[in-house]
């Protein structure tokens, strides 16, 4: 220990102070009480009007990470204390769904901050059938697009699809009754005619006919994929 050089004790010693005052102790410290609050007393977070605005996503450039951990004087986390997702818009999404597209949402129980997955399902998000995509938010770090479409076109294409939909339907009832019932030929017409219509149809209107959904033995959750 005599060995021990001096000046490398003050670096350790300099280093130690340097650090103690670059980390933010004060804002950890409360994140760690709030977290607690939240988790021991949900109520006050649950009957917040959440229901009436839906959290919208902010960035702010000046936030940039330091040490990996946070940015600078502490302001925001770099590295996510909470799972958080946002949502990746849909050419022709519905009309429960847009509301919640490019907003960001929280994986956790309870959330104080971002409204929770649970709650976007309960005012309709990711019902049967529906094809959106939650994407991983790193806060700081994540930058959210824009979207490519309004919302009238999003309606249009979405009504597109459900004519589709509906068009998809008539030929699996044929076709499992041309398999199942009777083999006639003039059923086996009617499949032909509608096949046709099918095909016209997502020509003219900009539309991937997939052949999969005309199987009359698709299961109900493929049949809107």
């Amino acid at each position: 220990m005599d060995k021990f050089p001096w000046w490398a004790i003050l670096i350790i010693v300099l280093f130690l102070v340097l650090l103690y005052f670059i980390i933010p102790w004060n804002k950890i410290t409360k994140k760690a009480k709030d977290k607690s609050d939240l988790v021991n007393n949900p109520k006050e977070f649950i009957d917040s009007e959440v229901d009436i605005k839906i959290t919208e996503a902010k960035e702010n450039r000046n936030n940039r990470p330091m040490l990996g951990i946070y940015n600078w004087f502490g302001k925001k986390e770099a590295l996510r204390l909470r799972t958080i997702v946002y949502v990746q818009p849909e050419e022709d999404s519905c009309e429960l769904c847009i509301p919640f597209e490019n907003t960001i949402l929280s994986l956790e129980q309870y959330d104080n901050k971002y409204l929770t997955m649970s709650e976007a399902i309960s005012k309709g998000y990711h019902h049967i059938g529906c094809k959106h995509i939650d994407i991983d938010y790193f806060p700081g770090s994540t930058r959210i697009p824009n979207k490519k479409f309004t919302k009238e076109e999003q309606k249009l294409k979405h009504n597109k699809v459900l004519k589709l939909y509906k068009l998809e339907n008539s030929i699996r009832n044929l076709k499992y009754e041309y398999d199942n019932v009777k083999s006639s030929i003039s059923l086996k017409n009617k499949i032909e005619l509608i096949s046709n219509e099918i095909e016209n149809y997502c020509k003219e209107n900009n539309l991937i006919r997939n052949i999969e959904r005309e199987n009359p033995n698709i299961a109900d959750i493929d049949k809107f994929r």
